[in-house]
């Protein structure tokens, strides 16, 4: 549970003596009483009593071995493994593959906007969706629409906790019981999946009780692609990023203690702005495009689409700014 013990699914460590000398180090430094939590040759000083290897690990190291980032350093490019500066390498933009996703989401878009003709158009139905923000007072005034927002902007606050107060984060990480669930990284993990059921739940809830279930029947085949165009194309920039820089990286290891390898290749080197929170605004956008109807659209569906914008924006702003 969330206030219980760590679940028993964890695969540990042989004993100590056994474990590597780096790891009994960090564990140690864990566990002392000491409250220095800085950097020591770029090494992570944050870790949990029982060291762990999860499956999540595992896939990782596997994914790196067969596909390894290029030109990677530790530390966002900042320090090396003896704690050195290093220059950051230079990201040099693959225009064939840009050229290649564009074009996957063009063409696509060609065929709807010139071959289909049965109403409603595409055009109809754009005009729809952008006449809908006519409504936006309603909708501003909607307890709904608040509460589905304040739901999702749970997730907001926390990273922004996380990524402004890190170093308190990491202190109430190593000095409450939230050390059981192991390093800072590990307890964000946690963390983000307690935040995605606010955010769905939210979103879930207002979708239920603003208008009647969208018909699969009802939805045209303009939604069905430009819906799917979206959602797939968000989907592979996410999981690109896990493969990118991992876990630690997705989930602000820079900011705690944990070395994150810098890199040049996909999808930094399509996007170079948050291509996460690109890919998570696209699936939500795709998945606002197949499930849209009219009593939706008037209820504010996109109005809430673009409050997800809204607060990955926000979300971006503090990353660069803080």
């Amino acid at each position: 549970g969330i206030f219980g013990r760590a679940p028993p699914f964890r695969v540990r460590f042989p004993p100590e003596k056994s474990m590597p000398a780096t790891l009994r180090e960090q564990q140690a430094k864990f566990t002392s009483d000491d409250d220095d939590l800085s950097f020591e040759g770029g090494k992570l000083l944050g870790g949990s009593k029982k060291p762990k290897v999860t499956c999540e690990r595992q896939l990782q190291q596997i994914l790196r071995y067969v596909s390894p980032p290029r030109k990677i350093t530790s530390g966002y490019g900042k320090l090396n493994d003896n704690g050195e500066k290093m220059e950051i390498p230079k990201l040099v933009m693959n225009r064939k593959l840009q050229f290649f996703m564009l074009m996957c989401m063009v063409l696509p878009q060609v065929y709807c906007w010139t071959q289909l003709s049965n109403e409603p158009t595409p055009y109809q139905q754009v005009s729809r969706w952008m006449g809908s923000f006519k409504h936006w007072r309603t909708w501003m005034q909607d307890p709904l629409f608040w509460t589905n927002f304040f739901a999702m902007a749970v997730e907001r606050l926390c990273y922004t906790i996380v990524w402004v107060r890190s170093r308190w984060f990491m202190k109430l990480c190593k000095n409450t019981f939230l050390r059981e669930w192991g390093t800072p990284v590990d307890v964000v993990v946690r963390l983000f999946f307690f935040n995605k059921l606010f955010q769905f739940g939210g979103l879930f809830f207002w979708y239920y009780y603003s208008a009647p279930w969208f018909s699969v029947a009802n939805v045209t085949l303009f939604q069905w692609i430009t819906g799917l165009q979206l959602f797939i194309f968000g989907q592979v920039l996410n999981n690109a990023i896990y493969r990118a820089i991992g876990k630690a990286g997705v989930y602000y290891g820079v900011r705690l203690g944990q070395p994150v390898a810098y890199c040049t290749g996909f999808p930094f080197n399509v996007f170079t702005a948050h291509p996460q929170y690109f890919g998570s605004v696209a699936t939500a956008l795709g998945v606002g495009v197949i499930a849209t109807t009219p009593a939706h659209e008037k209820a504010g569906i996109f109005g809430v689409c673009c409050s997800v914008i809204f607060q990955y924006v926000y979300m971006g702003i503090v990353e660069e700014q803080f």
